[in-house]
């Protein structure tokens, strides 16, 4: 790198870090923060690893090697800051950043002045104006559907534990990332945006993911256009450009869009040095950076090491003669790899908590019971996201990619055979994927393993066609067959699916160029990709762009003409479509004392209205308002009538919100008056307030100070006990709180603070109680744990469960000390849970807190 560009890095970090001391809109802000935080020591790291190597990267190449660099540093630096006493501040972060970009300034100068850049391993080898067009086709429509309406949707699920659990780093909560059930780039994302700017909107949070998801696509057009020929990069790209999946993944503050990215960009490194294997502990370092920033992501980031190890294992082939240099090299890499996921891997795993994450993993997601058939799920929600015209060709090139496959292997009429096979198999599975069903069990994984397991092994192939049908075969029946609950993860094997698809496509084209000459059959070409480019592109544009909230609304507003094989579409599993419920307006009513007092909503997660309401009080038990919304999940039919239940004890319509002049949230206030069917009232000159009116007001005023509580945080036990009852669950301590001196008629405010020994079959309920002599009751307060909200049948072990309680004084309680007991029973037998001593014997059946005095001492 030349001087010049050193003196530019500078003033690019100068200028970015001047920007976020001016008061200035905060996306303006939130992209300094890239520049100075990602961007700038992302390609710094990458000049001084590869950029000035024996075989340096072309400019395209930089541009992705530095962009998926800009994430390892981010979260890296991030995820050092937050292991420091306290929580982050602007001013230490911001330095931290800073030193790291001068440090790697000084390598990058250091290296320049030892060192003699080699040549790219590609030369430029196609025509620079198909070139250019296909760069900025595939730039605009994914740009386009990526970055359009990023801000407009509410937080949903779990993007708003991600904000909570940033501002509970921010707040010095140093175990908050134990208690993720994956790796921490969604929450240290959006902390770097938080600790720079000191404000995260919807839109500033998510920018990271976006751009991650666009610089994906230029990567997959890349790898694409290396393994095979540059229109089938540029179709693989388009493909996923208008994939839903990966359109609502760039619009959620998750973490599949990094994934996309480093596992891309990692097989592109592997596949550069088998073709030249210059430099290899620099590129290979690259490669388990990468590979490292995916899995500091989410467990699935691991599988791109499939195809990079049979990349790797054919480098080590195809050089045998230069093993010793090899082995070194990937030792090296190994090691730079393991320093990465230790730093955030290594205590996750040894935390307590951790126990709850296995939990998860094993029970709910992958399940102990395989094989599983997830053809028809996966069918069903694919079509939903892409068309069923979109998953339908994505099956035809497969089907035809295998049937080439075969053909190259056997005689004609041998390899005929066995397509018309692949073919009736995919047919009847297609229409009936349940039809190998033998004693209970589904058996599709075996033809499945037989045809791809053959495809992959087949020997007339190139390296280029093995490495990509081994990546999509092993990934897909890992997901759709060894999997229980793949929903979204599936997007693990789409990007080596639209690599194949857009191989045989191409190649179809090309025998097509032959036949009628290059002119025509780019017209025509250029023709069927305009055609396809509309057909996909208005279906996305009507689910994940347009505000009119398609799938709140699907049968009145479903785009016409696409064709589809449900009569409603699947229920779980919606991520990234268009939803502004209006919470904001509830948390300005909070924070300007219009609303005061505790809440309920039919918002099932606590995480959504924990982030709006600013960290109100959420009890089902003592609810003062209830705030009604609508959700991308439809609700069950006993969801619905549990929720008009609820309301009719005592509840009534109170006002409504509107987002562009839709009623879509409604407030419900506790006034006593008990209706049949408060649901079905009219709204009919109620307080309205328009969504637009709030927004700005809540994104200025949404600072990492709110109040956090369980599920966000595990919060300090102030008085720890741990207490075992019937070797299920530990009482781990409490927290007691009253006005003294205490009166009749007066509140204790209890948390017991719970943890599953074991899986829970049981729903236990809580007593607290207060009593004197034969039980005459002082205070009492029963009821099932964390306001109702979560019963002991659904706690994962390991999970330390916060559980509030305000018990009132009854009002002719006499003065006097007394004892505070708590417990668990069965309500319908009133049986206890035993409390057991550490030999296992049972000692009581409650737990004696400590003591309370009413009245004066």
């Amino acid at each position: 790198m030349a001087n010049r560009w050193l003196f530019l890095a500078l003033g690019a970090g100068a200028v970015a870090n001047a920007l976020l001391f001016v008061p200035l809109p905060p996306l303006v802000q939130a992209l300094a923060v890239l520049v100075l935080a990602g961007f700038l020591p992302g390609a710094l790291l990458v000049e001084a690893l590869v950029g000035q190597s024996a075989s340096r990267p072309d400019w395209l190449e930089r541009i992705l090697y530095s962009t998926a660099a800009a994430f390892t540093v981010m979260v890296t630096v991030m995820l050092l800051v937050s292991y420091l006493p306290g929580g982050p501040t602007q001013l230490p972060t911001l330095l931290a950043f800073d030193a790291l970009s001068l440090a790697l300034l000084g390598w990058v100068w250091w290296r320049g002045r030892r060192v003699t850049p080699g040549a790219p391993v590609w030369p430029f080898d196609m025509d620079r104006r198909w070139f250019w067009a296909g760069i900025i086709s595939l730039l605009v429509v994914g740009a386009i559907f990526r970055f359009v309406g990023l801000g407009y949707s509410d937080y949903q699920g779990d993007e708003a534990r991600a904000a909570l659990r940033a501002a509970a780093v921010l707040q010095g909560y140093e175990d908050v990332l134990m208690l993720h059930k994956k790796g921490p780039t969604e929450i240290l994302l959006p902390t770097v945006f938080y600790t720079l700017t000191g404000h995260l909107t919807e839109q500033t949070a998510r920018l990271p993911f976006a751009v991650a998801n666009l610089a994906a696509l230029l990567a997959t057009f890349v790898l694409g256009w290396r393994l095979y020929r540059p229109l089938a990069g540029w179709i693989a790209a388009m493909l996923l450009a208008l994939d839903g999946y990966f359109i609502g993944f760039a619009h959620i503050v998750q973490y599949q869009s990094v994934v996309f990215l480093t596992s891309v960009l990692a097989v592109l490194v592997l596949y550069r040095l088998y073709v030249k294997p210059a430099a290899p502990a620099h590129y290979l370092s690259l490669a388990a950076i990468l590979l490292a920033t995916g899995m500091l992501s989410h467990y699935e980031g691991a599988l791109a090491a499939i195809p990079a190890a049979f990349l790797l294992a054919m480098i080590f082939w195809q050089n045998r003669g230069q093993w010793r240099a090899l082995l070194g090299a990937t030792a090296i890499a190994a090691a730079v790899g393991a320093v990465l996921l230790g730093s955030f891997y290594v205590p996750f795993i040894f935390n307590e908590r951790f126990a709850a994450t296995y939990t998860y993993l094993t029970d709910r997601r992958i399940g102990g019971s395989p094989p599983y058939n997830n053809l028809n799920d996966v069918f069903l929600r694919t079509t939903l996201y892409s068309t069923t015209y979109y998953v339908l060709l994505l099956i035809a090139l497969t089907v035809l990619a295998v049937t080439r496959v075969l053909r190259q292997n056997f005689s004609r009429t041998v390899a005929w055979l066995l397509s018309a096979l692949v073919v009736a198999f995919a047919v009847v599975t297609l229409f009936r994927p349940e039809w190998l069903t033998i004693g209970g069990r589904d058996w599709i994984i075996v033809p499945m393993a037989l045809i791809f397991g053959g495809v992959m092994l087949l020997p007339r192939q190139r390296v280029e066609n093995r490495t990509n049908w081994i990546w999509f075969g092993l990934v897909m029946i890992l997901a759709l067959f060894l999997t229980e609950k793949p929903r979204t993860h599936v997007y693990t094997f789409f990007m080596p699916w639209a690599l194949i698809a857009a191989d045989e496509l191409s190649l179809e084209w090309a025998w097509l160029r032959d036949r009628i000459g290059f002119k025509l059959a780019a017209v025509l070409g250029a023709a069927a990709a305009a055609i396809l480019v509309l057909v996909f592109g208005n279906y996305a544009f009507q689910y994940f762009l347009s505000q009119s909230e398609v799938m709140l609304n699907y049968f009145e507003k479903k785009p016409a003409g696409y064709w589809v094989v449900y009569d409603e579409p699947d229920n779980k599993a919606r991520f990234g479509f268009p939803l502004n419920n209006g919470w904001k307006v509830v948390g300005e009513l909070y924070r300007d004392g219009t609303l005061q007092g505790s809440f309920e909503t039919n918002e099932k997660e606590a995480w959504v209205p924990a982030w709006y309401t600013r960290g109100e009080d959420r009890c089902r038990r003592d609810a003062e308002w209830f705030f009604e919304i609508r959700n991308l999940e439809p609700w069950a039919d006993e969801d619905e009538l549990a929720m008009e239940h609820y309301l009719r004890q005592g509840f009534e319509k109170w006002g409504t919100v509107q987002v562009n002049d839709r009623d879509k949230l409604i407030i419900y206030k506790r006034t006593g008056n008990h209706q049949e069917y408060p649901t079905q009232a009219s709204t009919d000159g109620l307080p309205t307030w328009r969504y637009e009116d709030y927004a700005a007001s809540f994104d200025d005023n949404a600072l990492a100070d709110l109040p956090l509580t369980y599920p966000s945080v595990d919060p300090p036990i102030a008085n720890p006990m741990r207490v075992n009852l019937g070797d299920a669950i530990t009482l781990e301590g409490y927290a007691i709180d009253y006005e003294k001196p205490l009166r009749p008629g007066d509140n204790i405010y209890l948390t017991l603070y719970w943890r599953a020994q074991k899986p829970i079959d049981k729903s236990y309920k809580v007593f607290n109680q207060s009593y004197f002599g034969d039980g005459q009751i002082v205070a009492q307060r029963d009821g099932y744990p964390v306001c109702e909200g979560r019963e002991t049948w659904r706690w994962d072990p390991g999970e330390l469960i916060t559980d509030p309680y305000v018990i009132p004084v009854r009002e002719d309680a006499p003065d006097g000390l007394y004892p505070l007991y708590t417990g668990m029973y069965l309500e319908e037998s009133f049986d206890r849970l035993p409390v057991l001593d550490e030999s296992g014997a049972e000692v009581a059946t409650q737990v004696h807190l400590t003591d309370i005095r009413v009245g004066e001492e």
